[in-house]
């Protein structure tokens, strides 16, 4: 591929990755519904935030995420692309287990709700889908 077909195809590869990066997310809202505590947390590692209300128990998790590719052209200059956001998880869990996640943040990539918060659930989601295929 030459550099000026490279150059204009970029921004849809870079729109690729996040669609994949948002179907992560919706599927984790589903694949960790009625999740124990202590399955969500050796799974996630610790949230970086644990509040507890009675029975209730709220826990998040923080995913950043900044990336940008730069190409230079002798003569023509340069040209580069950035992304980035950020991304709380929060899952609320009623008598220890998950009933709600909820995403917040400056999280939603161009044509991908939830994209920025697919790092917080990849290695989850696909220790479940390997553990599921061994079973």
């Amino acid at each position: 591929m030459t550099l000026p077909r490279l150059i204009i195809a970029m921004p849809f590869l870079l729109a690729a990755c996040a669609v994949k990066d948002s179907h992560i997310a919706a599927s984790a809202k589903i694949s960790l519904m009625n999740m124990s505590e202590a399955d969500l947390e050796s799974c996630l590692g610790v949230p970086d935030q644990h509040a507890t209300f009675g029975n209730t128990e709220v826990l998040t998790y923080y995913a950043n995420s900044a990336s940008s590719t730069s190409y230079s052209v002798p003569v023509v200059g340069g040209l580069s692309f950035s992304n980035g956001g950020y991304c709380h998880a929060t899952f609320r869990l009623d008598n220890g287990h998950v009933t709600r996640l909820l995403y917040s943040g400056e999280k939603n990539a161009t044509l991908a709700p939830d994209a920025y918060c697919a790092p917080i659930m990849r290695t989850c989601l696909d220790t479940l889908r390997a553990a599921a295929t061994t079973h």
